[in-house]
């Protein structure tokens, strides 16, 4: 069966009208339907990932990890205070001098000099090596050498050396019968680069 079209004027503005609604509902299902419809799908697909985030994170709470975390946390923080006391982020020249003459002190020697340290930059760290030289007994330099490996920093005694000393004995803190020895060697310590804060 043929579609006529319509031949008086009243047919005419009805199936101009209906041409009006299908092309009107065309135009919403085009410009506002199928977009929002689109955005709100991507929105219920986000929702549904956090939803199932949401629960995991109940279960984890539920379980104790984040006691767990935190305590995790806090040992991270306690390493990070032990490595910043090992290689701190900056140079501490005057408390290395006074460290290294209290531990000569305590070993019973005399410090001979601390020269200006030489600096190695590296790209984690730098080095600071200081030539040392002290004056006593072999079993007190010893001690010293042991109170130096000791400090609360790393601090690396290299390249000592053992020479009798020349100097007179009366300006030695010697017991008798002690020969006593001048030791030259560095002090090997680490700065860490400073990455934007401490």
């Amino acid at each position: 069966m043929a579609i006529q079209a319509p031949t008086t004027q009243r047919d005419q503005g009805l199936a101009f009208a209906a041409f009006l609604a299908i092309a009107g509902i065309g135009a919403y299902w085009y410009f506002l339907w199928s977009p929002t419809s689109e955005r709100l799908a991507l929105v219920q697909a986000r929702i549904d990932s956090l939803t199932v985030l949401n629960e995991t994170a109940k279960r984890e709470i539920a379980r104790g990890t984040t006691a767990k975390t935190k305590a995790e946390a806090e040992e991270y923080g306690r390493m990070l205070a032990l490595m910043r006391t090992l290689v701190p982020v900056q140079n501490e020249v005057a408390a290395l001098i006074d460290q290294l003459s209290t531990t000569a002190r305590r070993s019973g020697l005399d410090l001979g000099g601390l020269a200006a340290p030489t600096i190695i930059n590296g790209d984690v760290f730098d080095t600071y090596k200081y030539k040392v030289t002290v004056t006593g007994s072999y079993h007190r330099l010893t001690e010293f050498l042991t109170g130096v490996g000791q400090m609360a920093r790393i601090v690396a005694p290299t390249n000592v050396q053992f020479t009798a000393t020349k100097r007179p004995a009366n300006t030695l803190r010697a017991t008798p019968g002690e020969y006593m020895l001048d030791a030259s060697f560095e002090v090997q310590t680490y700065v860490a680069k400073s990455r934007g804060g401490p």
